[in-house]
């Protein structure tokens, strides 16, 4: 009896930590250049695939400041110097964590893709290790 018990809440964990826990797998990081690819490819396709969903996003800072709507935000192009692609929006709290951006530097952020148009819009971000 005690190792059925234990089955089962062996089991209820692992359920509860994601397959992505237990099979070591996460979300695929995709770089700054390939999600404007596939935007300007096949702009139904990537609505269908990156709209309102959270992803993991790569890139190189190309500026940092607040926008119109007082909201911190830092913009990623595929390379330094290069052109606004990722418009990563931060949580209003997090304005403080804009001084730990550079431009040039390389950064993942995680975030919930809001708008694709000329500039990817990703809402919610939080830099990702």
């Amino acid at each position: 009896m005690r190792r059925v018990l234990a089955v089962f809440i062996i089991l209820g964990c692992a359920l509860l930590a994601g397959p992505a826990t237990v099979f070591g797998s996460g979300p695929a990081v995709v770089t700054a250049q390939e999600l404007q690819k596939a935007m300007t490819d096949n702009v139904e396709a990537a609505k269908a695939q990156y709209l309102g969903k959270t992803i993991l996003v790569k890139g190189i800072v190309v500026s940092k400041g607040i926008s119109r709507y007082l909201t911190p935000n830092v913009v990623l192009s595929s390379h330094e110097g290069g052109p606004e692609l990722i418009i990563c929006v931060l949580p209003r709290l997090d304005a403080g964590k804009l001084s730990d951006f550079e431009p040039g530097q390389s950064v993942t952020f995680s975030g919930r893709v809001h708008n694709l148009s000329q500039r990817v819009v990703m809402k919610e971000c939080t830099v990702s290790q």
